[in-house]
């Protein structure tokens, strides 16, 4: 949900393995294949879908999951699975604004031991601190922070994978989720004051001004709403420090047993990926992050990788996507993920893939 605004180098990069290899050869993978949702959302999702004559048992079918997993609220399932889920449900039923709809169905409570820490804090200050350091619990393919602008706080949401037909779904949820937040907190008349999102203006407009109400600015770089700055200190009506203090160290050991939390690799690729085309060198990013860019060389060598390779290794991954989703020259592909010479390109996805452009294109083409 959020996360705060807050050498010479390793040079060789390691060789992709050939486990990675295949992955590559069977398609498009996420970058965070291993990332978990509660099943709340998947139950949230199936409910409206239900609602618009989907059938949602087939859909459940088709992702392997059971109405028994859907029930449980300790169960998880994957982003390949949520990703698959939304593509049915777009093909089967044409649902404005789906996003917006589901999130207005997740409560606070719906997120579990996190929402109730957020509900037990002292301020929304607070309730936002609690939600930056255990995002990873409720949302692994989006990264939430946010600034204070002025007399506004700005959330921004960005991606942390490329999502494909589910990009917008999820932008939308999330969205909604907060306006929820903000109205159980404050009242219904207390909201986001400006909404941004990066897709143009949809024909359901009516449906974005009518939850948000106030103004929605389609076709921009980013996806923000903002709120009024003095909310964040105002005081919570549900506050008690013990009940806090017992939801944050459950929601500590849920993130430690779940093996989540947003590493320096995760940062580093989800910058990268929110700069497709004009992808950002290693002192550009280091101060995104807030570090020198000794520091971020000696994290990323720590981890056993390195800048070079993560660049690599994203570009190679976006590439796979417009091989297999567009119709886009290789030549025009090789340019849009930073290669500027298309023999460059050409040697550098055969690199890392173990087959040229034109034979991954073919081969999944024929899959």
């Amino acid at each position: 949900m959020l996360d705060s605004s807050h050498d010479a180098g390793v040079t060789a990069v390691k060789m992709m393995s050939e486990e990675r290899r295949q992955r590559l050869r069977a398609g498009p993978q996420s970058p965070s294949s291993a990332g978990l949702s509660p099943s709340i959302y998947m139950k949230r999702l199936l409910e409206v879908a239900s609602e618009h004559g989907v059938d949602t048992s087939a859909v459940l079918r088709s992702i392997n999951m059971s109405q028994e997993a859907l029930e449980s609220s300790d169960i998880y399932y994957t982003v390949e699975q949520h990703v698959a889920s939304i593509k049915l449900i777009q093909e089967a039923a044409a649902i404005p604004g789906l996003g917006l709809l589901v999130g207005l169905r997740i409560s606070i409570a719906d997120l579990g031991v996190m929402g109730y820490a957020m509900l037990s804090s002292p301020t929304l200050r607070k309730a936002m601190d609690v939600a930056i350091r255990f995002q990873s619990l409720t949302d692994p393919v989006l990264h939430v922070s946010y600034r204070v602008d002025g007399n506004d706080v700005v959330v921004v949401v960005e991606p942390l994978m490329l999502l494909g037909q589910a990009y917008r779904y999820d932008v939308e949820e999330t969205l909604a989720i907060w306006q929820r937040i903000l109205g159980n907190f404050f009242g219904s008349g207390i909201g986001c004051t400006l909404v941004k999102v990066t897709w143009p203006q949809p024909a359901h407009d009516a449906m974005y001004r009518n939850i948000f109400r106030c103004p929605v600015v389609y076709s921009q770089d980013v996806n923000e709403f903002h709120f009024p700055r003095y909310l964040m200190d105002q005081p919570l009506g549900l506050a008690n420090d013990h009940a806090a203090r017992i939801c944050e160290e459950e929601c500590a050991r849920l993130l430690k047993s779940l093996g989540r939390g947003q590493t320096i690799l995760d940062s580093v690729r989800r910058i990268l990926i929110n700069s497709p085309g004009r992808f950002p060198d290693l002192p550009t990013v280091a101060k995104k992050l807030r570090i020198s860019p000794r520091n971020l060389r000696r994290r990323l060598a720590d981890a056993s990788t390195s800048f070079r390779e993560i660049s690599a290794d994203v570009r190679i991954h976006i590439a796979t996507q417009y091989l297999s989703d567009t119709s886009l020259t290789v030549e025009q592909i090789g340019f849009l993920v930073g290669y500027g010479e298309a023999s460059n390109f050409h040697r550098a996805f055969k690199r890392h893939a173990g087959l040229t452009p034109l034979d991954f294109r073919k081969q999944h083409s024929s899959a």
